[in-house]
């Protein structure tokens, strides 16, 4: 019974792992300089009666390749991640929100 029960626990946590991601450009000499510009995404997930995650674990991902479709290969730096929750009557809303500036490669 015990074995049944700890193996129920660690199923139940496995699944709420997300996957790590890179941030930023990889940097290969001195950072670029020339024009740069503001870019920021947002993704959001829900915790369906503070139990049932939904679209919660890959919020980092979705928000990070929003920025990465909007910078079309330049050069990422100055990443800031923001995370908000916003309590809902069956649940809870959990957004996050990642800012850049990204410098045009001359």
């Amino acid at each position: 019974m015990k074995r049944a029960i700890a193996l129920a626990v660690a199923v139940l946590l496995a699944a709420c792992e997300g996957n790590p991601v890179r941030l930023g450009s990889p940097v290969e000499g001195p950072p670029p300089t020339g024009q740069s510009r503001e870019v920021t995404a947002q993704s959001c997930g829900f915790q369906l009666l503070y139990f049932i995650p939904i679209a919660i674990n890959t919020r980092v991902e979705r928000a990070y390749a929003g920025i990465q479709r909007q910078v079309l290969g330049e050069y990422v730096t100055d990443v800031r991640v923001t995370e908000q929750w916003t309590y809902a009557f069956v649940g809870t809303i959990y957004c996050t929100t990642i800012d850049a500036r990204a410098i045009r490669q001359t």
